[in-house]
């Protein structure tokens, strides 16, 4: 009887929360919850490697929990675009996974260094079709003033699908000899799942980490994605030969935020999220910040900034920067400035005029700043994503920076992270001369004056 159809009009708009609440019920009925996770993704946050082309896999949110039982549960949302077609099949579907299971832990050996194989069995549904997500996404476009995508749905309605699936994973972990409290980690993962009608795939992985006991964990990898589709929806076809081939990875979570990065490197195509992440266990406080993550926003160009701080002695410590931001060009084939930076560089902050909560910083650093631009493919190229490069520029460029930090003293802590914001204002500096485009740029600036806003998350390792 699957897949299960049903055209349910406006009320299926409300499917996702019905179905989460269904998840949640059980666990809080009989249990203590030890983590609740939420994230946001979207094909925006790019960390400047991949293109945003605002297509395919392009947005969604995942919502998970862990009970102290090792069961989870999991409501994963997702809003999938085919905008560059050449034969009129041009079409969009939503997607939802809903799914739970149990965690099993097997130790290999005992002492240090600790190894273990966790193997987590997992059962669920699909829902895919018409739920109304593009009224979300163009609500959102209308607000930032972007073009709205009007795409034809693959099926006005639901389908259903069982999904089976696996996840096996290989932990290596020992003490970092440079810190007291920081463990660094080693896993190889296999993930499977299998649903019937709908779509198969296997992801093999690699990765490399550090681990500080609830307070930080940041890992990166590498792996290889296999995709098969069973259905007929020509969107879901381009969206998993994308999601096929080589992925690089970057996930993590610092305090309450978390954070997830995937770069399919065959397509060049990119999806992030930020969210939150609780762990319920308690006891830990705030001692002093060898590591400092800033996000902000970079006005008045709006241009998202993420860097890392690590104190090296004292006052002073060393930082790595990212910026990053798209800039619709033209609507003729989606034309599209995507503009980056990467800088390394010093920091001092002034302890000995710190007032108790707030305390000012001054910064320097040096990088590259890519320029690029991508645009629609025609109907001769191979690309799986339906985009080309046009245009691509790397020049020299260097930050300079002053500003203030607020509650630096922990004042705002919770389970040995603190939290505090940072206003800074800055020059930034490009090695723009005798740049060239056919497009108009926005972001080309030699000199740029802004004023940076942003959020400071910290603790110890």
């Amino acid at each position: 009887m699957w897949p299960y159809m049903t055209r349910s009009g406006p009320n299926r708009r409300f499917l996702p929360f019905v179905m989460l609440f269904c998840v949640v019920l059980p666990l809080f009925a009989s249990h203590q919850i030890t983590s609740f996770s939420s994230m946001i993704f979207n094909d925006s946050i790019t960390l400047g490697l991949s293109e945003n082309s605002d297509d395919l896999r392009s947005y969604g949110m995942e919502l998970a929990f862990h009970h102290e039982s090792n069961w989870l549960g999991e409501l994963s949302v997702s809003g999938l675009t085919q905008r560059n077609a050449f034969d009129d099949t041009s079409g969009r579907y939503d997607e939802v996974f809903l799914q739970a299971g149990r965690l099993f832990h097997f130790p290999v050996g005992k002492g240090e260094p600790e190894m273990a194989v966790r193997v987590v069995p997992f059962a669920g549904l699909v829902f895919a079709g018409n739920m109304g997500f593009d009224f979300v996404q163009n609500l959102v476009h209308v607000s930032l003033d972007i073009e709205e995508v009007d795409l034809p749905y693959e099926y006005d309605g639901v389908r259903v699908y069982p999904r089976f699936g696996v996840v096996q994973t290989f932990e290596y972990r020992e003490p970092a000899p440079w810190f007291s409290i920081t463990d660094l980690v080693f896993f190889a993962e296999v993930e499977a799942f299998y649903s019937p009608g709908y779509a198969a795939r296997i992801f093999s992985s690699v990765a490399v980490g550090q681990y500080t006991t609830s307070i930080s964990e940041l890992s990166v990898g590498l792996g290889y994605a296999w995709e098969t589709v069973f259905d007929s929806w020509r969107s879901h076809e381009l969206v998993g030969a994308n999601e096929t081939g080589v992925v690089g990875f970057l996930r993590g979570h610092f305090g309450l935020l978390s954070l997830s990065y995937k770069w399919y490197l065959d397509s060049l195509q990119g999806y992030g999220g930020l969210g939150f992440d609780v762990a319920f266990d308690q006891g830990k406080v705030w001692k002093h910040n060898d590591l400092l993550l800033s996000l902000g926003m970079m006005l008045p160009y709006r241009v998202s900034t993420m860097s890392l701080r690590y104190t090296v002695a004292g006052d002073f410590g060393v930082f790595i920067a990212n910026t990053f931001k798209m800039v619709p060009l033209e609507d003729e084939d989606r034309v599209r400035e995507n503009v980056s930076s990467w800088h390394v560089g010093g920091e001092y902050e002034f302890s000995q005029l710190d007032v108790g909560w707030m305390r000012p910083f001054a910064s320097l650093g040096a990088g590259v700043r890519r320029f690029l631009v991508m645009g629609d493919a025609d109907e001769d190229a191979a690309d799986s994503n339906g985009r080309v490069r046009l245009s691509q520029n790397v020049r020299f460029s260097m930050d300079a920076a002053v500003g203030l930090r607020f509650f630096t003293d922990g004042q705002l802590q919770f389970n040995g992270v603190a939290y505090g914001l940072e206003v800074s204002g800055g020059l930034f500096f490009t090695d723009s001369h005798d740049f060239g485009s056919e497009f108009d740029l926005e972001l080309t600036q030699r000199w740029m004056p802004y004023v940076r806003i942003g959020v400071t998350v910290g603790g110890a390792i």
